[in-house]
């Protein structure tokens, strides 16, 4: 079931991001659109990662797909739990 939504949040990703050549001339592309695509990766590798429940990472990715600066943003600023070193 989980390599199935894997699969499927990765096509997405790949439509979306062969769509912003289309619109907006360079929105969405070149060196900018790149690096924002990798971390966005990486931030919903983090939140497959995470124990929260299945509607929780949902709503996650949901929100890094659909605004790739400002869910990443979001989602470091206030998504990620971090443990106390004491």
């Amino acid at each position: 079931m989980l390599s199935i939504s894997i699969a499927l949040l990765l096509t997405c990703l790949c439509k979306l991001a062969s769509a912003g050549s289309y619109v907006g001339g360079y929105i969405g592309g070149g060196i900018g659109g790149l690096i924002v695509l990798v971390l966005d990766v990486i931030a919903i590798f983090d939140v497959l990662q995470t124990n929260r429940t299945v509607l929780g990472k949902l709503l996650w990715i949901l929100l890094i797909i659909f605004f790739p600066i400002g869910g990443l943003l979001i989602w470091c600023v206030c998504g990620r739990k971090t443990s106390s070193v004491v």
